[in-house]
């Protein structure tokens, strides 16, 4: 009994009278750190992973956090400290003033399934390469054809839905995320997919996405319990990244021998040419073709949820909605490439955005130096996030935030001429809301997905009414990608002026 004892209650004891000691303010150059609770700093641990194990219980913790101590807070993960941002003005400063010093990422274990993906790589020579390398394809990718034809597969798969269920009910979740997911690998391996191999990637995107530690993928474990709690699932992780890579170089391959017998001259470059021409490794690409499918798809087939529930929620802006998309097919209000325009539809989408971004956490930053701001020290090598869903409910920025008002983006309205888009503006005001991030490290696919997402909705609620089954649970269940709680369920009924697709 004395030596367990001794085993258990000393090293306690011990951990206590330590923590105890680090409950003041930290220093670092004469200067302390953002404030933050008066948590026990336990060895090892810091003062987030016990209080904070998970990350629904983190997102509520940091809700009360920023409200007694302010836009800038300091956790503590193992040695480090860990920086929460959810304040435009230092935003602003942070990834525009000092972009560059904030464009850094922390180290991490990768276990695989990220190791060589532009979002993971060190700020540098290679991260500019591979960045460079995505956007230029991105900004000059032919969507078109492929939107025309994913769309088109999404409506007769809804009508077919629709037509068998009983009072037309459905529950659209899994033909949005099937329909995204078809669009972004046309862009990635090129046209010709097939079916069953889309299904495979999702399979298993999904599966490798269940064996994720959610709070290691931020940065915000220490790295001894990060590979603690991956251990057990080494077999696992193993075996489906083996699948994962398997089905993504059968793909590429496939692209590889049509380049080498000179088939399809002339046909629309994928984002696997570019990675061939560049001459990169296999594990290099399939790392490459994961972030792409993953984060591309993800993301997007989440926000077209999430609006196409606001659109259930809020018929009245579901009816404005159609007549302002009708009223520019009658008068022919087009952009420069010919496609319709219609404001309403561009507001309807931000607003969503701003309201529910998918991700409420960007991928943590660090820095290369201590950043002093506010008279609080970032000391170099902290973890640095941002709370995109705070920044984008802030009721400095925005009048009633959190209801779902889409006029505020029209002409005349507080967020007219807001921009999420990469490359879009470093002044104050694009810091108002930011659901594909800021700075040198924001998503080079924003003007992709925002394209997918106004095409995606246009032709839905076109060919059909959308209806309410029930309440509608607007419910968020976070995550690494914030979803519905409840998946959305709908009432579809195709309009009278509109005739059935074959």
């Amino acid at each position: 009994m004395l030596l367990l004892l001794c085993i258990v209650v000393l090293p306690a004891v011990l951990l206590l009278v330590l923590s105890s000691k680090q409950h003041g303010e930290c220093y670092v150059g004469g200067r302390p750190l953002p404030p933050g609770p008066p948590w026990p700093r336990l060895p090892l641990l810091g003062n987030l992973l016990y209080r904070c194990p998970t990350t629904a219980s983190l997102v509520d913790a940091l809700r009360r956090l920023h409200a007694d101590y302010g836009p800038v807070v300091t956790l503590w993960t193992g040695g480090k400290p860990a920086i929460f941002i959810a304040g435009r003005d230092a935003a602003h400063r942070t990834l525009a003033r000092d972009g560059a010093t904030f464009a850094h990422r922390p180290p991490s274990w990768s276990f695989g399934f990220n190791a060589h993906g532009v979002n993971s790589a060190q700020y540098g020579g290679r991260w500019s390469l591979l960045r460079r390398n995505i956007s230029s394809h991105l900004a000059g990718a032919p969507l078109a054809g492929a939107l025309q034809y994913s769309v088109g597969k999404l409506v007769s798969s809804l009508e077919c839905a629709a037509a068998a269920a009983k009072n037309h009910v459905v529950v659209p979740s899994e033909m949005l995320r099937h329909a995204v997911v078809s669009f972004f690998a046309s862009l990635c391996f090129g046209e010709g997919v097939e079916e069953d191999v889309l299904r495979q990637l999702r399979g298993v995107h999904a599966e490798i996405l269940s064996l994720v530690v959610e709070l290691g993928a931020f940065h915000l474990m220490p790295a001894l319990l990060e590979v603690a709690c991956y251990f057990p699932r080494c077999r696992k992780l193993s075996n489906v990244q083996k699948r994962h890579r398997a089905t993504v170089m059968t793909l590429i391959s496939a692209r590889q021998q049509r380049d080498s017998d000179g088939v399809g001259s002339g046909r629309r470059r994928c984002y696997v040419d570019t990675l061939l021409e560049l001459r990169l490794g296999d594990e290099e690409m399939v790392s490459l073709c994961w972030e792409f499918m993953n984060a591309a798809a993800k993301i997007t087939s989440t926000a077209l949820e999430w609006i196409m529930a606001r659109l259930v929620l809020h018929q009245d802006i579901q009816r404005k909605l159609q007549k302002d998309i009708r009223g520019g097919e009658v008068d022919g209000n087009c952009t420069a490439d010919g496609e319709r325009r219609s404001p309403f539809l561009d507001a309807v989408v931000l607003e969503a955005l701003r309201r529910h971004p998918p991700a409420h956490y960007l991928l943590a930053h660090t820095t290369d130096k201590d950043v002093y701001l506010d008279g609080y020290v970032i000391p170099k090598g902290s973890v640095v996030n941002y709370g995109v869903a705070d920044i984008g409910r802030d009721a400095t920025s925005w009048t009633n935030p959190v209801e779902f008002l889409p006029e505020r983006f029209l002409e005349g309205g507080e967020g007219y001429g807001v921009s999420v888009t990469a490359g879009s503006g470093s002044g104050e005001e694009s810091m108002k809301m930011m659901p594909f991030g800021s700075g040198r490290r924001a998503c080079p696919g924003a003007t992709v997905a925002l394209t997918v997402l106004k095409s995606f909705v246009e032709k839905l609620v076109t060919r059909f009414e959308w209806t309410p089954v029930g309440a509608v649970d607007m419910e968020e269940k976070p995550g690494l990608v914030t979803e519905m709680r409840t998946p959305l369920r709908t009432c579809l009924v195709v309009r009278p002026h509109v005739q059935p697709t074959n």
